[in-house]
């Protein structure tokens, strides 16, 4: 009788899922697909365009969204959706982001009646519709973006810095660790191979400024980032307050209850 012997174990490596592209998503690098998912992906792209799919202008404008997102953001993950309003003030149905964060409000809402989920999606459709911010709001808003701004490209700056090899490959490196655009990393490289490269947080400052915002000014560029700190961080610890409902001119008013003696009803 032969004795039984135990067969090998062998390690289950496990499979990448096809069309996972989640390290994409988040600004990292994907890992190479495996041959078997370049069919799926194929027979998809056939039956979107065989449903009349506009697919190709979808992904485009996506493109376009997260890039503009990521120029904006120094942590992109952690975006709240009234920032992404700000950048897209337009095109923000474009975003999988905001799409995403609105079906959120919208379950809060409907399914739980969450005041804050309500605000919010108010603010949503109020931007929809083009009715713009109140000044005070807009501004901070405009200095939320700009101290957003100022802290990218200071992180774009260090990972050019540290980029090594040729400008292809420290150009990859610098938009998959900053997750910044191309042109963001064009402009530190420039920066960092110059001859007389100046302070990072002043450049940095310079080049915002010269986009278009209106960043306080001070005797050094230090102190004007700590005035654009403190105010951005005051204007996030403010209650905001909820404007009046508007009263409609044309509404009738109910008529006033009349008090009538018990006696009177009984007759």
């Amino acid at each position: 009788m032969v004795p039984n012997r135990r067969a090998a174990a062998t390690r289950q490596i496990p499979q990448a899922v096809p069309g996972d592209w989640t390290g994409v998503r988040h600004g990292i690098p994907a890992a190479r697909p495996r041959a078997d998912a370049e069919p799926a992906r194929a027979d998809l792209l056939r039956r979107a365009e065989a449903l009349g799919i506009p697919w190709d202008r979808i992904l485009l404008e996506e493109i376009q969204a997260e890039q503009t997102l990521r120029r904006y953001a120094s942590d992109i993950e952690s975006m709240p959706l009234e920032t992404q309003l700000s950048v897209l003030p337009v095109s923000f149905l474009s975003s999988w982001r905001v799409r995403d964060e609105i079906q959120s409000l919208s379950c809060a809402a409907r399914g739980a009646g969450f005041p804050l989920a309500l605000r919010r999606l108010r603010s949503v459709f109020r931007r929809w519709c083009g009715q713009p911010e109140r000044g005070q709001a807009a501004y901070a808003g405009h200095l939320e973006l700009a101290y957003e701004r100022v802290l990218l490209l200071q992180r774009v700056r260090r990972a050019a810095h540290r980029s090594r090899g040729t400008t292809a490959d420290r150009m990859a490196f610098v938009c998959a660790t900053a997750r910044c655009g191309y042109d963001d990393a064009a402009w530190a490289l420039c920066r960092e191979d110059a001859p007389q490269a100046g302070h990072r947080l002043d450049e940095a400052m310079r080049k915002v400024r010269g986009e278009g915002f209106q960043i306080p000014r001070a005797s050094t560029e230090v102190r004007a980032f700590a005035e654009l700190r403190r105010i951005v961080r005051a204007s996030a610890r403010r209650p905001r307050r909820r404007p009046p409902a508007a009263r409609c001119a044309d509404a009738v008013s109910l008529p006033a209850r009349v008090g009538l003696p018990a006696d009177g009803i009984l007759k």
